[in-house]
């Protein structure tokens, strides 16, 4: 009796230390908004929408040639919608229309917790009922440009609406489940059994799905006949290579990999910035074209 009240206490105190640290990281500190548009000589516009789910969001409205189609950017975790300037401005010096946006709990919108990626895909669907609302907005296919977390929200999404004519990730994880066993050994040296298991029960309390939920490996298939450009630092030890081999495998044609050489976690633009915006444009050119109106 003894032996199985020290094993049931060992159990509860472990689950609950993981339950303790894997919680803390869904409430991270929300950087500052530190530039605009306007820095890159970008007409803009503030605007709010929100959520499906009702939460308020805060964005960018970046109007360039009403011909053009528009391209969604969603920024990684813990980032915020100014960290992906520097790609916007290429973007809309190409013509493109842009609409830039906070996931809940983080920048300028409304929330207090990150589900990473689960939720946010709320956030996503949110952004393309805005985008659909406005007046000035013909009707077609739009893009998506997803960065880590935003990329497998990004994913999870085109899967299944048809309104993204082509995305683009850029070191999206393949699944949720798999990413936190990864940093649990990564950051915390802890193994992944019988950790993970706590660490996914703590997640399920928390927003009420099992993180294997959240698979983007599961649903890229569900693209195509859309496109899916893939990109993926060479050096990154939080989104290792073979994961996004993983995920190009597992998409369907149209699709295009690029593995930029020495590259560190999101730093594949800051390694080669010409290479990154000419790759960009090349795919959204090819394949988000103004004649792709939606039937």
């Amino acid at each position: 009796m003894v032996f199985l009240e020290a094993l049931f206490l060992v159990i509860f105190w472990t689950w609950a230390f993981c339950a303790f640290l894997f919680l803390r990281n869904t409430f991270l500190p929300r950087l500052p908004i530190t530039a605009s548009p306007s820095a890159w000589q970008l007409p803009y516009e503030p605007v709010r929408f929100q959520a499906t789910d009702g939460v308020w969001l805060a964005g960018w409205k970046i109007a360039r040639d009403p011909q053009r189609p528009w391209i969604i950017l969603c920024h990684g975790l813990g980032a915020n919608r100014a960290d992906l300037l520097d790609i916007a401005a290429g973007l809309a010096q190409a013509g493109y229309n842009l609409l830039a946006f906070d996931f809940r709990a983080h920048g300028e919108s409304q929330g207090r917790a990150t589900s990473f990626g689960w939720v946010e895909q709320r956030d996503l669907e949110g952004a393309l009922a805005f985008l659909g609302k406005q007046p000035d907005i013909p009707e077609r296919p739009y893009g998506i440009l997803g960065i880590s977390m935003g990329g497998a929200v990004a994913i999870m999404v085109a899967a299944r609406d048809e309104r993204i004519g082509a995305i683009a990730v850029d070191s999206s994880y393949t699944d949720l489940e798999a990413s936190i066993g990864h940093h649990l050994k990564l950051l915390y040296h802890l193994p992944r059994y019988p950790f993970l298991w706590f660490s996914g029960s703590a997640y399920r309390l928390r927003f009420g799905v099992w993180p294997s939920r959240m698979a983007p490996i599961n649903e890229i298939a569900g693209i195509s006949p859309r496109a899916v450009l893939i990109i993926q630092a060479e050096a990154d030890p939080r989104m290792p290579p073979d994961q996004t081999r993983a995920l190009i495998e597992a998409a369907r044609e149209p699709k295009r990999l690029w593995i930029v050489p020495g590259a560190e976690h999101l730093g594949a633009y800051h390694s080669d910035p010409e290479g990154y915006q000419r790759r960009l444009l090349e795919f959204f050119d090819t394949y988000l074209t103004t004649s792709s109106l939606i039937s």
